[in-house]
């Protein structure tokens, strides 16, 4: 894709991927990164946890994260 002249581009109808073809090209474009940015829906797969205030709220973020890892480490040696 020829992004041509910056002010003919139109982010809105470009796909993910031609958007960031885009940005590895023009990476100060302000205008370009926050479509990019307002596109991902981290949500959908995100875990929350909640801010590790104290000692329990640490030790759960600890735990998460073993488990995290362990999850991780087994995928790798199933592949």
């Amino acid at each position: 894709m020829d992004f041509g002249d910056l002010y003919e581009t139109n982010f809105e109808q470009m796909s993910r991927a031609e958007l960031l073809a885009y940005l590895k090209k023009h990476r100060t474009d302000d205008e370009a990164w926050g479509i990019f940015l307002d596109r991902r829906s981290p949500d959908e797969t995100a875990t929350w946890y909640p801010a590790p205030l104290d000692e329990e709220g640490i030790r759960i973020m600890e735990e998460a994260f073993r488990q995290k890892i362990h999850e991780i480490e087994n995928k790798r040696s199933s592949d």
